[in-house]
């Protein structure tokens, strides 16, 4: 099909989708959607729109790194996601960081952040810091923390005696340290949380709970919002029983965070990572997106947001991944069809606050300006999206010739090639195969200049996705 048809596909299936559940969305023409409105027609589709910095594994060249970067790095990347759209961004503590700073290195990221902090409410940029609960370093205190995959860190179980105190203090020294961060995260596992067996959902509700009592000491106006990625872990080992029973367990454990939310201090919120929704790691373990429940709905929120408390949506692995994910770790990525796909999803549950997940951000550019762009405008065309990204990077005579090599890569992603075929979105029209892509894209000059305040140069972003398709061993 062409780019106008697979546009016109894309939205109607978006509006059939959110009609469902109650949620307007406009259609171009020749589709019909009735007088519904488009999330966002009077206003950004999502009112947070955030980006959550993800600092703790170590790249070759070290460049690409956030665990090397210092204040200067971390300024141009905000300048950047400002300049998408982005509104909100986040850090956290890395496993093996998990204690009081005793080195340079510790020191010298909080007082980096610190900067961050205040330059960002300077540009109207909201602050987020992510908190753990069991997890404390077992790092000599005279060496230095590192690449988190050196696994020098250990849960501690919060029934025996001692650790509950223990574990709330080390991480009340981070709300100290951060204490005019707009909102926290307390993270239900992975990292964290206890296989103990004895220990539940109601243990990781107990660090919710005094957290936000000591958020609410040093920040008024801070929130608090219960994440619940991998709650599941909250009990016994969920993992041998398989995939599946980890995201059935996890449905059933958010529920359960869902009907405590209302009683908890009213500066408590909800944050899920919807993977029901969009992640294909769930969709192959039930056998396909048509056979994954759906959740959250509409009504599995009522009871959070009849309240008056938020839910924001965490999803993960969509906009970067991680090293656990060698195929494309450290590659550029093309994701455009299937993050608008996800966002229409979690606006049709009734969720308007998202943060999206970088592990290396210089290498993926197209995919935060994406997200910055859809997240304000749903009805935005993805192919329109990858033009606009082409004439930021290259000259005005190749731009068109960079386009067709996004829409071969957004085609061939590895996302795109995890998912079962009941979960693809329609591919873009494009005459490239892989080694007619890499052609093209060693022929494209890069501009001197961007309209954008880009972190990278265009040549250097261009030398960096020719050297990832090479590395794209699944795609042709």
């Amino acid at each position: 099909m062409n780019r106008r048809e697979f546009s016109k596909t894309c939205l109607a299936s978006a509006v059939s989708l959110a009609a469902e559940a109650g949620v307007g969305l406009a259609a171009p023409d020749g589709v019909s959607s009735g007088d519904a409105q488009l999330p966002g027609a009077d206003g950004p589709a999502f009112k947070l729109r955030g980006v959550y910095f993800h600092d703790g594994f170590d790249v070759e060249p070290r460049r690409l790194a956030p665990l090397y970067w210092r204040e200067s790095e971390w300024r141009r990347q905000l300048t950047w996601l400002k300049a998408c759209g982005v509104n909100a961004i986040e850090f956290a503590t890395m496993l093996e960081f998990n204690r009081i700073p005793s080195t340079p290195l510790e020191q010298n990221k909080i007082a980096d952040r610190l900067k961050i902090l205040d330059l960002a409410h300077r540009q109207d940029v909201k602050f987020g810091y992510i908190l753990s609960n069991t997890v404390v370093s077992t790092v000599a205190p005279q060496e230095e923390p590192g690449n988190q995959l050196a696994d020098r860190a250990q849960q501690l179980c919060p029934l025996k005696p001692g650790n509950f105190k223990r574990t709330v203090d080390l991480q009340s020294w981070y709300i100290n340290t951060y204490k005019e961060a707009d909102f926290f995260e307390e993270f239900a596992a992975d990292w964290g949380a206890c296989f103990c067996g004895q220990c539940g959902v109601d243990q990781y509700l107990r660090y919710v709970e005094e957290f936000a009592h000591r958020i609410d000491a040093k920040n008024k106006r801070a929130k608090l919002y219960a994440n619940t990625w991998c709650v599941s872990y909250w009990g016994p080992n969920p993992l041998p029983r398989g995939w599946r029973h980890v995201f059935e367990r996890e449905t059933e454990a958010n529920r359960e965070v869902i009907a405590a939310i209302p009683q908890l201090p009213a500066n408590t919120h909800l944050a899920m990572p919807c993977h029901n929704l969009y992640r294909q790691l769930v969709f192959n373990s039930f056998g396909g997106q048509q056979a994954t429940p759906q959740f959250p709905t509409r009504a599995d929120l009522q009871v959070v947001q009849q309240a008056g408390r938020e839910v924001l949506a965490w999803p993960h692995f969509l906009m970067d991944d991680d090293v656990g994910r060698a195929p494309q770790w450290g590659l550029v990525h093309c994701e455009v069809r299937y993050l608008r796909a996800m966002l229409v999803k979690l606006r049709a549950a009734g969720i308007d606050q998202v943060i999206g997940n970088l592990y290396l951000p210089n290498l993926q550019l197209v995919n935060a300006y994406a997200f910055g762009r859809l997240t304000q405008a749903l009805e935005t065309e993805p192919q329109a999206i990858l033009g606009d990204f082409a004439r930021l990077i290259a000259q005005p005579e190749d731009a068109a010739a960079l386009t067709d090599v996004l829409c071969w890569l957004d085609n061939s992603g590895y996302w795109n090639h995890q998912l079962p075929a009941d979960a693809r979105e329609p591919a873009f029209d494009c005459p490239l195969d892989k080694n007619q892509a890499l052609s093209t894209l060693k022929s494209i000059r890069p501009r001197t200049s961007s309209d954008l305040p880009l972190p990278v140069s265009p040549t250097q972003w261009l030398e960096d996705l020719v050297g990832s398709l090479p590395r794209m061993s699944w795609a042709t």
